[in-house]
């Protein structure tokens, strides 16, 4: 986890990297693509634990200052223990120089998401109880990370991942993702 942050001018695109190796991961499946990188399902080969694999685009990769920041957000984020953020688990560089943070695998939906699910494309959209539970648990989150001078930079509805949590009021949770 001690990787160097400088940039590799030798990155070169992906292949499909379903069934490949990301570090003691093996990509199962992707599950997004966002404007820094795409996020994979991965299994870790020896003890079967499942993660969330976030790969910085390749021509990313080779620029210092994003992969300083890629590479900041891992660390200052392992650093706060809050149950609104995301686990990181690692970071590290790939062979052919592209990096890499591997991350709690979450299972649920995007408040965006929700949203437009509960709207049904009529007025009203979600119960006022609920938006109200979702932004107590972000607020919280956000002062959480404030605390260590960690500003989010791209917070919006489609960077609040809603997952299942008994142990959270209305047995759910709202986490923040990609602090950009």
């Amino acid at each position: 986890m001690n990787t160097p942050v400088t940039a590799s001018s030798e990155t070169k695109p992906p292949p499909n990297l379903i069934d490949q190796r990301i570090g003691k991961y093996r990509v199962v499946r992707k599950l997004g693509e966002g404007g820094m990188g795409s996020v994979f399902e991965a299994v870790h080969v020896e003890i079967g634990q499942r993660a969330a694999v976030k790969l910085l685009k390749p021509e990313l990769s080779s620029e210092p200052k994003h992969v300083q920041r890629f590479f900041d957000e891992a660390k200052l984020l392992s650093m706060v223990n809050h149950p609104g953020l995301i686990k990181i688990y690692d970071f590290d560089r790939t062979a052919d120089g592209q990096v890499y943070i591997v991350m709690e695998l979450l299972e649920g939906e995007t408040l965006w998401s929700r949203f437009e699910k509960q709207q049904g494309g009529k007025p009203g959209g979600m119960p006022v109880e609920d938006v109200a539970r979702m932004v107590r648990q972000v607020a919280a989150a956000l002062a959480a990370v404030h605390q260590r001078g960690i500003i989010h930079r791209d917070l919006k509805p489609e960077n609040i991942f809603v997952v299942k949590d008994g142990e959270a009021a209305g047995g759910e949770r709202a986490k923040i993702l990609d602090f950009g």
